[in-house]
């Protein structure tokens, strides 16, 4: 991969023809997986850290929501500048800030505002290194693939959420959580030197053509409405779920590995969805709306007293709650196929804006009122998700002739 340039000047996206390459998506999975590593291996190492830095639920949800705040940020204006850029630039500069955030924890993260700081860069990098991503994806992989190398893509995150659970009982438990974060530093370095050499701007996108015919804002404002709620409450679980079994009285190893289990599913889901779509013509963003909705039943099951209901629980919370990002994003893209960057860019920035809220409200309304009530609240979000992304496909299907919904 290191070897070879890889332009998306060379594959315009618009075509079915060319062999499928797997090597173009492993990478783009490698390199987001070291850019959201941060904020989950704060989710599953949660514990430990707040042992050490001494801060509460509702401080935790915050750290969290700092990092998406700034993601959102960093998506939204890097989804403007994608179509102007060579993306090269931006995804090797995210590399080597996913290292500096990573080993700066490690080594300096020695109290609350300093953690939360260098969180808030590595939300900055998440965020702008994702519209990036997809332009990329959509311009070296085949259409009749795309659906697959988005669900591989959006696997990042369940892979990111399996690493930090092994972290848990391997090192966490053993050596310390800041072994943690050093361990994982190195991989943006290797993604620095693997990163594609040249992710250039579609053809014919020079000058002012590239602002001409955009889509409408009224629908991706929906479906970031809609993302923003879905993800919101995935990552309010994700960034909770070892917090709430423990409190439910499993041991901290074993909530580890719960994440483990979960996350396996969460790969599996997505990727399926992506194998899935690939043989299906349309209704990307209906499959969407039903499996985040799906995904709401799982957080009111955590709202039973009953222990042992954590783990079918995580088993629909992974599978359908986080199971329809990548599903989500190959949507977007075929149905915007002439700005991927811009509209993944705007609606991503609405997720991460979910993923502000979701964590920060769930922890103080675990302080204020228990877990149950915000168990209750997130499924209310996932179900509110679902409509908001329904209400999104029909405006698009109604005025856009060629969108596959």
């Amino acid at each position: 991969m290191a070897s070879k340039e890889v332009s998306t000047e060379a594959h315009s996206g618009t075509s079915d023809e060319g062999p499928f390459q797997l090597a173009p998506v492993i990478l783009a999975i490698g390199i987001a997986i070291s850019a959201v590593l941060p904020v989950f291996l704060t989710g599953a190492l949660a514990v430990q850290i707040r042992q050490n830095l001494n801060f509460t639920p509702s401080l935790l949800g915050s750290a969290v929501a700092v990092f998406f705040l700034f993601a959102a940020l960093g998506s939204f204006v890097s989804g403007h500048i994608s179509h102007r850029v060579d993306g090269s630039f931006v995804i090797k500069s995210c590399m080597l800030f996913s290292f500096t955030v990573l080993a700066a924890i490690g080594i300096a993260g020695v109290n609350y505002p300093t953690f939360v700081a260098l969180l808030a860069l590595g939300g900055a990098v998440n965020g702008a290194l994702q519209p990036h991503i997809n332009l990329f994806l959509s311009h070296v992989i085949p259409k009749r693939r795309q659906g697959f190398a988005f669900g591989v893509k959006q696997a990042a995150v369940p892979l990111a959420t399996f690493l930090a659970g092994l972290a848990v009982p391997a090192i966490a438990l053993t050596i310390g959580w800041r072994y943690a974060f050093l361990s994982a530093a190195p991989l943006g370095l290797i993604f620095f030197f693997l990163a594609p050499k040249s992710v250039q701007m579609a053809p014919g996108r020079t000058g002012t053509a590239k602002l001409a015919g955009r889509p409408s804002a009224a629908p991706l404002v929906m479906l970031a409405l809609g993302m923003g709620l879905g993800t919101g409450a995935a990552n309010s679980f994700g960034a909770f779920v070892v917090s709430f079994a423990v409190h439910s009285g499993w041991k901290p190893g074993l909530a580890g590995l719960l994440i483990v289990f979960g996350s396996a599913i969460g790969v599996l889901a997505r990727i399926g969805n992506g194998l899935a779509a690939d043989k299906r013509h349309g209704q990307h963003f209906l499959v969407a709306a039903c499996s985040v909705a799906v995904g709401g039943l799982g957080y009111l099951m955590f709202s039973t007293t009953d222990s042992w209901m954590i783990i079918p629980a995580t088993v629909i919370c992974y599978g359908a709650g986080w199971g329809w990002n990548g599903l989500f994003i190959f949507g977007i893209v075929r149905n915007f196929p002439r700005h991927a960057g811009y509209a993944t860019g705007t609606v991503q920035s609405g997720a991460y804006i979910g993923s502000v809220l979701g964590p920060l409200a769930f922890g103080f309304i675990v302080e204020a009122h228990g877990y149950q009530m915000a168990w209750i609240l997130a499924a209310s979000a996932a179900v509110c998700a679902a409509l908001a992304v329904w209400i999104a496909r029909r405006s698009i299907i109604a005025s856009q002739p060629e969108a596959v919904g």
